[in-house]
């Protein structure tokens, strides 16, 4: 007798405090899934502000090899004369006209003496990466 006695006291959690502790879960649930998305988006929106592209390589008459680069992301660009060129896999010290700074749509002129590094009619693979790391690449032949 007293065991059905103690089984009839025993009391469970009321629907209402449970019903208030689900919501609760799903809340929390719910704000933690939201500030991992908006870091997420965030970080990636971050990312595709800057890029640059190759329009055009060449070799002129006098030796020079020129690399024409510009700026197509929607951030301004800064470019490194030391190290920001590199033919076939080599970085080589260039020269930038008009400036390092490319602004948005802003066009450059890289420049470094060829002589001996490549000649007309080469298959060249050209780099031109940024101070930050945004890079573009082309693997083209040079024009005779």
């Amino acid at each position: 007798m007293k065991l059905r006695r103690f089984r009839k006291n025993v009391k469970a959690i009321s629907p209402i405090i449970s019903v208030l502790l689900m919501i609760a879960v799903a809340v929390v649930a719910a704000l933690v899934t939201y500030a991992w998305v908006m870091g997420y988006i965030g970080f990636t929106t971050n990312k595709t502000g800057k890029a640059i592209q190759i329009q055009s390589i060449a070799l002129n008459s006098t030796g020079y090899f020129h690399a024409y680069v510009q700026n197509v992301g929607d951030s301004q660009i800064s470019l490194v004369d030391a190290s920001c060129l590199y033919i076939n896999g080599t970085m080589r010290a260039a020269t930038i006209t008009p400036s390092a700074i490319l602004n948005q749509g802003q066009t450059a002129d890289i420049s470094i003496n060829a002589a001996g590094i490549v000649s007309a009619s080469d298959l060249v693979t050209v780099k031109v990466a940024s101070a930050d790391g945004t890079f573009s690449q082309v693997t083209q032949t040079l024009p005779p």
